[in-house]
């Protein structure tokens, strides 16, 4: 995860935290508010229902004294249909009962209302017998008391509820007092000042954390760039320096690595093209005077001395190729190669390198081909550098290709490119070497003979064309490298194309 992200982030809980807390404060004001709210619709609706309820208590008592008189089935049902209303209407009226004493008179008015719906029925079945005096005895002295006393204990209950509705709304009174309006102005002021500064914070929080995030990261990102350019030996600009904070000295301090390293590397090249131009001559005077004396021209040789005259030759040919590869990757280095363009088929180039390694491989068993698809190969480049290309990677390939094996040169036509494929069938390069392979000096193989500098020749050779190359590879199976070459030349300061 990128350090940009992980700040940010970190940044974002944060405030999503607060933002949490603001809401949750929020929601409890709204909760405190409405709780009051419902407390005065309770008290209304309580009131309500007990004025109700102890008029139908007494409606029910009148229409069973009716029913009792006059002996009418019509009224015979009232009656009950009123009591079962009084029923749910008190059920209903306990669940809003707020303090004891109230709850206390609920409990008074529900067992009156239980010993009248006893009379009640008692009076009934002595009616029902037809004995009228015994059951208007019963209304009168068991029924009509017991719906006196519920009409009393909802008469209490209501006086209760009355005073609780009418205390609350006293205290209310007392605490706004002149100030009602001006503190409901208040209080929506509040509120919008907390939402408009709730929204205010989140968008600042948010915009300097993405802020503070891109501009610590910015140059953190640039220093990881201009390191890898280092690692890969390509660095050329400092990092700009934006800030005096530790990140800035970091710049300064790397931008002082760089300069001293390419210091360093300059003096190296420097070294190195001096030593080796300095030995080029006399090591190309001890080849010919070795060949000169194999050659039998001052006089014939005694088998012992034809032998350590050619081990001084093969010694002489072998540190003359190493001292030109270190002059070839110093010219490439600096840009100073020259490069002799023309037009020519590098099918021809294929064969003159093919030809030029054909004895090794033959020396270690290994075959060497090569085959052209359909199309043109013409291309305008410096042949002799073509062919330079292609014997290093020949023999890289033979290199590494155990005996039996098979180096193939393949040719394809890419359009305004031309492809040139060297494939082996060797021990192949490990994953970890392959972003190596083309760096001067390194090897994927240790052992196996060779200075490290053959496939930095190739890379500088091709890329001096305008053109690209690229490895794949698996350990035990083989390697291709790919070389890209544009037909025509490009790049300034170049010869035109001649043909």
């Amino acid at each position: 995860m990128r350090l940009a992200l992980k700040i940010f982030l970190a940044n974002s809980l944060v405030i999503l935290v607060l933002v949490g807390v603001a809401a949750w404060t929020l929601a409890e004001v709204a909760r405190l508010i409405t709780a009051d709210r419902q407390v005065a619709v309770r008290a209304a609706e309580a009131l309500r229902m007990e004025v109700s309820l102890r008029e139908l208590t007494r409606r029910a008592t009148l229409l069973e004294m009716r029913h009792l008189v006059f002996g009418d089935q019509e009224y015979a049902a009232l009656p009950s249909h009123e009591a079962l209303r009084i029923k749910q209407g008190l059920d209903v009226l306990g669940t809003m009962m707020a303090s004891d004493a109230e709850r206390a008179r609920w409990q008074e008015a529900l067992q009156a209302f239980g010993h009248y719906r006893a009379a009640v029925t008692r009076g009934r079945e002595a009616r029902a017998h037809g004995d009228v005096s015994q059951a208007t005895k019963i209304l009168e002295t068991q029924a009509q008391p017991a719906a006196g006393r519920v009409v009393a204990a909802l008469d209490g209950l209501m006086d209760l509820t009355q005073a609780g509705l009418n205390e609350s709304q006293l205290e209310a009174a007392a605490a706004l007092g002149q100030v009602r309006s001006d503190v409901v102005r208040l209080r929506q002021r509040t509120w919008n000042a907390v939402v408009f500064a709730l929204v205010a914070a989140v968008v600042v929080a948010l915009g300097a954390s993405a802020a503070l995030a891109v501009r610590m990261t910015r140059s953190l990102s640039r220093l990881a760039a201009a390191t890898t350019s280092v690692a890969e030996g390509s660095f050329r600009e400092p990092v700009p320096v934006e800030s005096a904070d530790e990140i800035g000295a970091l710049a300064r301090s790397f931008n002082s690595m760089a300069q001293r390293l390419r210091e360093v590397d300059s003096l190296k090249e420097q070294f190195y093209a001096t030593v080796s131009h300095e030995l080029r001559s006399p090591l190309t005077s001890a080849r010919e005077s070795a060949h000169l004396l194999q050659s039998g021209g001052p006089g014939p040789l005694t088998p012992k001395q034809e032998k350590l005259v050619g081990i001084i030759h093969n010694s002489a040919d072998r540190l003359l190729r190493l001292v030109s590869e270190v002059l070839d990757l110093s010219r490439l280095t600096a840009g100073l190669l020259p490069l002799e363009r023309r037009s020519f088929d590098v099918t021809r180039a294929v064969r003159r390198a093919v030809k030029e390694m054909r004895v090794q491989a033959e020396e270690r068993g290994v075959s060497v081909a090569y085959e052209a698809g359909p199309g043109s190969f013409e291309i305008v480049a410096d042949e002799d550098r073509v062919v330079q290309v292609l014997v290093n990677l020949i023999a890289n390939g033979i290199r590494f290709t155990p005996a039996d094996g098979a180096v193939t040169v393949r040719l394809a036509d890419a359009g305004a490119e031309v492809e040139i494929h060297v494939e082996d069938t060797g021990v192949g390069i490990p994953p970890s070497a392959l972003p190596l392979v083309f760096e001067r000096y390194r090897q994927a193989h240790s052992g196996r003979g060779g200075t490290g500098l053959g496939l930095a020749i190739v890379r500088g050779l091709v890329e001096a064309h305008a053109g690209r190359v690229s490895v794949e590879s698996q350990e035990g199976k083989g390697t291709r490298f790919t070389v890209v070459l544009p037909r025509q030349a490009a790049g300034p300061g170049q010869a035109p194309p001649s043909t």
